[in-house]
């Protein structure tokens, strides 16, 4: 561990002369050298032309389409609503309903669906709805192309526990009903009434290995911002890929001080225009009995390209219209582009 390889001696020859790794190490010109003895471009063409010439590769069924032909049918793959140029910018002043309320060290696997699929659950019910056989429906993993699957299977780990109620995870409360609900339809609730959502959480917010989904999912169930206490690195950075904002808490305002219940607003200040990195955030509170506080929270935003990203609604729509402005297109009314 300390030893320096690009400095330090890594052995000694046998009349005791130390040896380096650049005594070692090839040159470019002479790994240039020995892949063009060891290949040649004769070597590919007949490998290409007897796969090409397999009797089980010519019977597969595929499209010959420009485009992928989305199947609305499939239980494994559906365009997802983030595979696209999105609808703008989450950023902005608005008031949100707490959808989830966490404490410390919800990892990545407590929020990405896995394992087997249950067939009672949320998940499980959407597939056998869809034909699927409840007693064979595997594991989320596999299932991992289709997103309605995935964001029914959103922190369901048992050991999950939403701080808004006594409820079973993957739930929440609807504040403006008072209804438990799978946190799919709650989320689809409040988009309908026009209301907008967060999470909150405490300490360490998404450590942990299963990442995409859990950046995905968030996304998906509408969430515009995460308040936490502090962010695993990668994390982070995946919610602000797919657009929504990571606002760190000061100490003294996690979730057990925050105290959030059904029918509590929070409010977020966050215009496009005055946001930047790692630059305060007004925040308010205001309980459902009248009272209110406000404090700053911190922008956990760390390069411009991040705000860029944030402005443009995710990292897809920002890379589509990178290149539709690099290529001289434009939007239509319709939606195309052209």
């Amino acid at each position: 561990m300390n030893l320096d390889i690009l400095a330090d001696p890594i052995g000694t020859t046998a009349d005791g002369r130390s040896i380096t790794l650049s005594m070692l190490w090839p040159t470019g010109a002479e790994v240039d050298e020995a892949l063009a003895l060891a290949s040649s471009a004769g070597d590919f063409e007949p490998a290409y032309d007897a796969a090409e010439a397999s009797r089980a590769w010519g019977e597969l069924d595929a499209p010959t389409t420009t485009l992928f032909p989305w199947d609305q049918r499939s239980t494994y793959i559906r365009r997802p609503p983030f595979a696209g140029f999105g609808d703008g910018t989450l950023l902005g002043s608005y008031e949100a309903h707490p959808l989830l309320v966490f404490g410390d060290d919800i990892t990545t696997d407590h929020i990405s669906p896995a394992g087997v699929i249950p067939a009672r659950g949320t998940a499980g019910r959407y597939l056998v709805e869809r034909g699927e056989n409840p007693a064979d429906l595997n594991v989320f993993a596999s299932r991992r192309g289709i997103w309605e699957v995935m964001v029914r299977g959103l922190f369901t780990n048992k050991t999950v526990r939403n701080m808004l109620g006594d409820i079973p995870p993957g739930s929440t409360i609807h504040a403006p009903s008072g209804e438990v609900l799978p946190l799919l339809d709650a989320a689809r609730r409040y988009r309908a009434g026009g209301r907008s959502v967060v999470v909150v959480a405490g300490e360490r917010y998404g450590m942990g290995s299963s990442r995409d989904w859990a950046a995905k999912g968030v996304s998906l169930l509408g969430a515009r911002a995460v308040l936490a206490l502090s962010f695993e690195r990668i994390h982070r950075s995946n919610l602000i890929g797919m657009g929504v904002l990571p606002l760190r808490l000061r100490a003294e305002f996690g979730p057990e001080r925050l105290n959030l219940e059904p029918g509590d607003i929070v409010t977020i200040s966050a215009s496009p225009e005055e946001i930047y990195p790692r630059c305060p955030v007004p925040v308010t509170i205001r309980r459902k009995d009248g009272s209110s506080f406000s404090f700053d929270a911190s922008a956990a935003i760390e390069t411009y390209v991040e705000i860029r990203t944030l402005k443009a609604g995710g990292i897809l729509p920002f890379i589509l219209n990178e290149v539709l402005n690099s290529t001289g297109k434009v939007k239509r009314a319709d939606g195309d582009r052209r």
